[in-house]
Formats: C-alpha cells, sequence, structure tokens
C-alpha cells in the first residue's frame, strides 16, 4: 500500500473512530447489561420465579381475569411469553367494534400480568433498571431520533472496523505477540487496540452490521417497498403474517374455545417447541383465530420459527410455518436477531457477549487515549494542545464515569422504599442522567485521566460489591440461598457484579503512579494556570507569522482541479437534492408510488439522470486525472449547458413555483455553482 493511500485510510479510520466513540461506548456498555435485561428484572424483583413452562401457563384464567377489568370483545390481544418469569407481557389493541364501548378500549393498552394471580400492573409500574439501559442501549431517550443516531453510529463503527483492518493488517500478529505495558504510553495503547480490536473483530463487525439493520430498517425497506409495487400492507403481511389485521364481523353466539387446550396440542405437535407468543385476533368475534408463534430449543435448530393458526369461522388448524423447514424472509430476519441479542445459547453465550462488549469499551477507550497522546506534541500549538486535552477530559469523564454511576443505581433501585417501586422511570430518568452529569462534569474539569481511570475503578469496584450484598440483606437473596433455590437469573446478577468489581479492584491495583512518567502530558505538561497568558503570547506570535507568511506567498487557496472536482460533485449533489424535493408531494400524499406508475421507470428518465448528475460526476472524476486541453474545453462547453440550464430553471421556478422555498433556494446555489464552475474552468484554460 502507498504512503498516500496509507494516511487516507489511517485519518478516515481515526476521525470516523473520534466522532462516534462516546455513543459507541454508550451503547456497548449499556448493551452489555441490556443482555441480561430479564435477569436484572428478577434480580429487581427480589422474588423467587416458579419457572413454569410456557405452554403450561392458565391463558384462559388471565383472559377471564383481562375481561373483568377490560373490554376485550374485538380486539386484538398478544401475549409476549418472556422466558419462564412469573410475569408476562400482555398488549390489547383497540378494539373495532367501536358501539357502546368503554373509553379505554379505544387505546392500546401494554402491560404486565402476571401468570399465577391475574393481577396487572403497567409498564411504567414494572419499568426497571434493566429496561432503562437496553433503551439507553439505543438511544431511545432521545425523542423520535434516538434510535436513527444509534443506526448511523453503528454505520460509522462498521467504516471504523474496516479501515482499522486495513490500517493495522500487516502489525496484527507482531503487536499481538509484542505487547509490553512497559513501553512508551502511547504503544501500549497501540497494541492493546490492536490485539484486543482483532480478538473482538468478529463479534464487533456483527454488531455493527445488525445494529445498523435493526436502527435503520426503515431504509432497508424501502427497495422492497418498491418492489410490492407500494403495497406496504401486502410487504408487511409477508415479512410479518402474525401482524395482519381482520375485519371485524360480529360477536359470535358460541362458547370460546380454550386457549390452553389450543397452546398445549399444538407446542406437542414438534418435539423441543417452546411458545413466544400467543395472538388472539377479534376476541369474541365470529372471525375470531388464534395463533401459536414459536420455536424449536436452540439445541435442535439454531434457525426456526413455527406459526400455527386456529380459524373458529371454520374450526379448522393450519399450520403456517413449520419450525423444521427453512424459509428465508424469516430465517435471515430470525439470524440478526439470534447473533445481535445472543438468546441462542443460554446463559453462557450471554456472558461471552457480555465479556466481548466489555473488551470492545476498553478498544474504544484506548482509540481515544493514543489519539490524545499522538497529538499532545511539542511541535503543535498551545491551542492544538489544548483542544487535545480537553477533548480527552470530556470523552474519558463521560465514558468511565458511567460504570460508577450504573453500580450506583443498581444499588438505589434495591434501596428504593416500597412506596417508590412504581416510581423507577421517573426516578431513572430524572436521577441517573443528573448523577452522571455531575460526575462528567466533576472529572472534566480535573484534567487528570488518571485520576478519572482511577477514581472510577475504585468507585466502580467498591459499589459493585455492595450489589449482592445489598440484595441479600433486601431481598434475603444471598448468592448461596439462590443458588440453592435454582434461581438463577438473580443468580446471574450478583455473579456478573462480583467479577466486574473483582476485574475493576485487580487493574486499578495494577496501574501505579509511574505510569502518569510515560504520558506525553507529563513530558509536554500545559500550565492550565497560566493558560490565557500563553495563549495571547502564541496568539499574538501567530499573527505575526501569519502576517509574514503572507507577505511572502499567499497559500491559503485551493488547487484549480480540486475546485473544479468539488463543484461538479456540488452540482450533482444540488440536482439530486432538488429531486428529493419534487418528491414532497408524494410523501405528503402518504403513498412511495408515483401517479401512472407501472414498477418500470421509463428509459428517458434513466437517460435524463444520465445526462445531469451522471455526466458531473463523471466530468468531477475524470478532472482529477485528465488535464489535456481539449477535455478542458470539453468540460467548459457541458458546464456552460448546464449553467444556462440551471439559471433558466431558476428563474422558472420563481414565476410558476413561487410557494417551493425549499426548491428555489436549492437551484439558486445550484446556479451560483454553475457560475463559479465555468469560471475556474476557464481560468484552468488559461493557466
Amino acid at each position: 500500500m502507498s504512503n498516500r493511500n496509507y494516511n487516507v485510510f489511517f485519518n478516515t479510520h481515526t476521525v470516523s473512530g473520534i466522532v462516534i466513540s462516546v455513543a459507541l461506548y454508550i451503547i456497548f456498555f449499556t448493551g452489555a447489561f441490556a443482555l441480561f435485561k430479564d435477569e436484572i428484572a428478577s434480580w429487581e424483583e427480589g422474588k423467587h420465579s416458579k419457572n413454569i413452562a410456557r405452554e403450561h401457563i392458565d391463558y384462559d384464567f388471565l383472559l377471564k381475569k383481562l375481561s373483568k377489568n377490560y373490554h376485550l370483545t374485538s380486539r386484538d390481544i398478544r401475549f409476549y411469553l418472556g422466558n419462564k418469569n412469573d410475569e408476562i407481557y400482555v398488549l390489547t389493541y383497540p378494539a373495532k367494534d367501536t358501539v357502546n364501548i368503554p373509553n379505554e378500549a379505544k387505546y392500546q393498552n401494554y402491560q404486565a400480568i402476571n401468570i399465577h394471580t391475574g393481577e396487572t400492573a403497567s409498564y411504567v409500574e414494572k419499568y426497571s433498571l434493566g429496561e432503562f439501559l437496553y433503551r439507553l442501549h439505543f438511544f431511545t431517550q432521545i425523542p423520535t431520533i434516538g434510535i436513527y443516531l444509534a443506526g448511523f453510529v453503528s454505520l460509522f463503527f462498521l467504516f471504523a472496523i474496516v479501515t482499522g483492518v486495513i490500517v493495522h493488517w500487516k502489525k496484527i500478529i507482531s503487536n499481538f505477540y509484542q505487547f509490553n505495558p512497559k513501553i512508551a504510553l502511547k504503544r501500549v495503547w497501540t497494541d492493546a487496540h490492536t490485539a484486543l480490536g482483532i480478538i473482538g473483530l468478529p463479534f464487533q463487525f456483527m454488531y455493527a452490521v445488525t445494529a445498523t439493520y435493526f436502527c435503520l430498517s426503515l431504509f432497508v425497506l424501502l427497495p422492497a417497498n418498491f418492489l410490492y409495487g407500494g403495497d406496504q400492507t401486502k410487504l408487511m403481511n409477508d415479512l410479518r403474517p402474525d401482524r395482519k389485521t381482520y375485519e371485524w364481523a360480529a360477536e359470535t353466539n358460541k362458547t370460546l374455545p380454550s386457549v390452553n387446550e389450543f397452546v398445549k396440542e399444538n407446542t406437542n405437535r414438534w418435539s423441543h417447541f417452546n411458545p413466544t407468543y400467543v395472538l388472539i385476533k377479534n376476541y369474541g368475534g365470529t372471525n375470531m383465530k388464534y395463533f401459536l408463534i414459536g420455536e424449536l430449543d436452540h439445541k435442535e435448530r439454531f434457525l426456526s420459527s413455527g406459526m400455527v393458526i386456529y380459524d373458529l369461522e371454520t374450526n379448522k388448524t393450519s399450520v403456517i410455518r413449520n419450525p423444521n423447514e427453512s424459509k428465508y424472509t424469516d430465517d435471515v430476519q430470525l439470524s440478526l436477531g439470534r447473533l445481535h441479542y445472543g438468546n441462542f445459547g443460554g446463559i453462557a453465550v450471554k456472558v461471552i457477549y457480555f465479556v466481548l462488549a466489555l473488551i470492545t469499551c476498553f478498544v474504544i477507550i484506548t482509540g481515544v487515549l493514543i489519539w490524545i497522546e499522538a497529538r499532545n506534541k511539542k511541535s503543535m500549538t498551545l491551542k492544538q494542545r489544548l483542544y487535545t486535552a480537553k477533548i480527552g477530559h470530556i470523552y474519558l469523564a463521560i465514558c468511565l464515569s458511567l460504570y460508577p454511576v450504573t453500580a450506583l443505581f443498581f444499588l438505589i433501585v434495591k434501596l428504593l422504599p416500597e412506596a417508590y417501586q412504581t416510581q423507577k422511570m421517573s426516578i431513572l430518568y430524572t436521577w441517573f442522567f443528573v448523577v452522571w452529569l455531575l460526575a462528567t462534569l466533576f472529572f472534566r474539569f480535573k484534567r487528570d485521566n488518571y485520576f478519572t481511570n482511577k477514581t472510577t475503578l475504585l468507585a466502580g469496584a467498591i459499589l459493585g460489591f455492595l450489589i449482592p450484598i445489598v440484595n441479600g440483606v433486601v431481598s434475603n437473596n444471598w448468592v448461596w440461598n439462590t443458588y440453592k433455590a435454582k434461581q438463577f437469573d438473580i443468580l446471574t446478577v450478583d455473579l456478573l457484579w462480583i467479577a466486574i468489581s473483582i476485574t475493576a479492584l485487580f487493574i486499578y491495583l495494577k496501574i501505579k503512579p509511574e505510569v502518569k512518567t510515560k504520558s506525553a502530558f507529563t513530558k509536554h505538561p500545559i500550565d492550565y494556570k497560566n493558560r490565557k497568558k500563553l495563549l495571547a503570547e502564541e496568539a499574538k506570535k501567530t499573527a505575526q507569522t501569519t502576517e509574514k507568511n503572507k507577505l511572502l506567498k499567499d497559500k491559503n487557496h485551493i488547487p484549480m482541479r480540486t475546485k473544479i472536482s468539488i463543484l461538479w460533485i456540488f452540482l450533482a449533489i444540488g440536482w439530486i437534492v432538488h429531486h428529493i424535493y419534487g418528491l414532497f408531494n408524494i410523501y405528503y400524499n402518504e403513498t412511495l408510488v408515483m401517479e401512472g406508475a407501472t414498477g418500470e421507470a421509463p428509459i428517458v428518465h434513466h437517460l435524463y439522470r444520465i445526462l445531469f448528475e451522471g455526466m458531473c460526476l463523471l466530468f468531477g472524476l475524470l478532472t482529477i486525472e485528465l488535464s489535456k486541453k481539449w477535455f478542458k474545453i470539453t468540460s467548459l462547453v457541458w458546464a456552460s449547458i448546464a449553467g444556462l440550464y440551471n439559471v433558466y430553471h431558476f428563474f422558472e421556478a420563481i414565476l410558476h413555483e413561487a410557494n417551493n422555498i425549499s426548491e428555489i433556494f436549492m437551484l439558486l446555489l445550484v446556479a451560483i455553482a454553475s457560475i463559479f464552475l465555468i469560471i475556474n474552468i476557464y481560468k484552468w484554460i488559461k493557466d
């Protein structure tokens, strides 16, 4: 690889990694705990589960209990069966028969229900720290855009992985075996970053791909939507047949068949079949349907999905999906979910995922440390060094303080008085972020990464050791008691915190003060007390140097060919954006199919795209390599034609589409760019 290409990949890897590092750290750290979301909920509850198999749940009893408090007739009902907890979630959709119904039946309701008592609790009342960390894992606390932000971070993470492998390819093996913690600190971080990065590479790549799919599935489905001619209902029915809705006919006079018998009979249809959802469509109607959805045990088959439907109207049971048979659309989605959530190998696989997620957190931190160590050189200005140090302090303060804050809130939710147990959602949403912010501000203005690292490790270790102790005191769920009672969900959380705390304490004891002497910030310290005075002196010297350089030579320019290439690309992008604005009326009409569309783009549209965006991109590309006079003249001719068209199009839009402000603004920019392009090509020819 040439030095130029190496530098391009290296800088790309560095910039993309630094930009997403904080968000990525939060995603992986919270994601590690989100793997144990159900276990954390059981740990918080503190009650022992009877581990009832899902096919033995008394669904008829639950429906009877629900019908006492809620109007169920004509509603769709979905039971989320979870693992073997004593509480499952039930989603009741709005009633379809809206005549003389109570107000609550007009709205969707999602709540937990105890499989033994039938007692219900709202989602807010049952909110747990595990759910909070799971939601923070993909930023749903940020309204609307949070999940898309997580998706784009994952996409950039994939980019950083690929460029990182390219950059470190030749050094992967040597750095892996030559790791030496006694050498220069930058080299230590580099070797650790490479060695641990390559250990977790398959895991990280898998997570980058699957997370991008799940968070940006809206964009993934757009091409599929075109294949279905804009019929989104048909698309979703094929992808998720259980989401299909059926029109309400009338209320039945028949005795409703037992859901229990339906579930038991069809669970036994296949050996090692585990139900995951039970659905009822049009409850109490003449066309009521029962759905049973499940999968085979992961030991029997890695990918499997089974679905059985009972139709009251025909009194027939149909197998829609056989879990022993493969289906492309089902298996692709299922495989992505299996790999992302690690729900195919029990606790052992989750623990492996947990460890790899924390290793990835370390890789992210070492990447930041490499960057701040490399950029703190005497040759750099004080302003640059202060900026680098500030970024390092902020990034490490945010990331490293998350560990003790998480441990602290495990203690808080366990010690909450009974009266506040149903208010955990508001407490977590308020105080978790407040405490995290205060910890971040403290460490940021402490301006000592060594102190931040040591303090967060020690605080996290101490709080982590207290977690199983507090659990034992409050709920009598001591480690030995939960082991004897086979309450492995609760036991897993306690053992995880013990293991994390031991590891953190070990690292804390291993980090000695001598390590600070290897840091570039110790070798070239920054005098923060006098930084204003030093910055003023540096600014004065810089101004004098700049003025002197201006007199010698003006280097503040963009190379002509680069400028022309950028302008060509700007024109192409401008036209693309202009065409996107033209689709507004389609979007606002709530369809992605143009009027009169047949599913096949006319050839004239392809030619139109080639003549405009295509030719601009072609000239932009060729400008990088060609500089012959014939090419310059050809470029000028085509730029002039495009310029005349753009100016004409701009004035036409003002006359006929004066209310389309965004389109006019974009056309103005494109017209100005065309003028700049013609001027610069003309100068290029003259030169």
